[in-house]
């Protein structure tokens, strides 16, 4: 069962990885407030947004309008967000922190290369993840005010 699982991802996979129904990605879109309002439909936000750089992947797509019939909901989230720093802990608050190490985080530099002198940090980041789901983890530089996120469900 396990095994037709995985071919019917790896089949839907192919068939609408490149589709824009199924893809959102900020790459293509210059203005900041337009990148935002785009990611805000997207994603629970837990303060204001001041810049966004993200590519969504949702096997199921995104749009209202999308004649398919679901399947499992795969889903592959990159974002980084800039929020006022106070903000944090809006998003840390039922988290825990844990280790990492940013230069295994290959998507992060993937996601900012297109604007990378708008996403420049200076300290060290802090890890965290949610209690019992190691499909979330954010990477949060505190003073600069950057949050990286990733949600990975397959």
């Amino acid at each position: 069962m396990e095994k037709i699982k995985c071919i019917v991802f790896l089949v839907l996979f192919l068939c609408f990885s490149c589709s824009n129904k199924t893809e959102i990605k900020s790459s293509t879109i210059p203005d900041k407030k337009e990148r935002v309002q785009k990611l805000l439909k997207e994603i629970k936000a837990d303060s204001e947004i001041l810049d966004a750089e993200f590519d969504l992947f949702n096997v199921n797509g995104f749009s209202d309008d999308f004649v398919m019939i679901p399947g499992s909901s795969s889903i592959d989230y990159k974002f980084v967000v800039k929020v006022d720093p106070k903000k944090i802990s809006n998003w840390t608050k039922d988290l825990s922190e844990t280790s990492g190490n940013i230069g295994s985080e290959k998507w992060t530099v993937s996601l900012i290369e297109k604007r990378e002198k708008e996403w420049k940090t200076a300290t060290e980041p802090v890890f965290y993840k949610r209690k019992n789901d190691p499909s979330v983890v954010f990477i949060i530089f505190e003073k600069e005010g950057i949050i990286y996120k990733r949600i990975l469900r397959l």
